[in-house]
């Protein structure tokens, strides 16, 4: 279905749209870098090193843990940039609210591993499957919401950062 834009309203220039979207360029850089970096973590050789793998997956997975809380601040917030989205674009309330619920699903998974990793015996084999795939999720995630910036405001803030 094609969709139409009306051209006689009146919008603010790109210019300023992706000034004001600065912050999330910044959150979406640092939780990729984070999320870049438990993925080398995980992916060090564990074998015959096992403590030593444990601390840098253990410190990996503490800073991802402090900017996914940072990320849902910052997001959730009342008046903070989701409330921002869908009063710009207000058809977009119901994808918005499934980062919302995101949020909570990433978080749980957050704190079931590193549960797990308090765990006297820690299994790398199984760590790594999990964490893996919460690296998936917060990389949907991301992809999910790079896609709304982009249905709101026009811009596309990029994949990279």
């Amino acid at each position: 279905m094609a969709r139409y834009r009306r051209f006689d309203t009146l919008r603010e220039p790109a210019n300023r749209a992706r000034d004001d979207l600065e912050p999330v360029r910044l959150r979406r850089a640092g939780l990729k870098a984070a999320m870049s970096g438990l993925e080398l973590a995980l992916a060090a050789p564990a074998r015959g090193r096992e403590d030593e793998w444990r601390r840098g997956v253990r410190e990996a997975l503490d800073s991802l843990h402090e900017v996914w809380n940072r990320h849902v601040l910052e997001t959730e917030s009342p008046g903070a940039f989701l409330d921002e989205l869908v009063a710009e674009a207000p058809r977009l309330a119901n994808p918005v609210q499934r980062l919302r619920e995101e949020h909570g699903e990433i978080l749980s998974e957050l704190l079931a591993a590193d549960e797990a990793m308090r765990a006297d015996a820690v299994d790398a084999d199984g760590l790594r499957e999990r964490l893996t795939a919460v690296l998936c999720m917060l990389a949907r995630h991301r992809q999910r919401g790079a896609d709304l910036v982009y249905e709101a405001f026009d811009v596309d803030i990029g994949g990279g950062a």
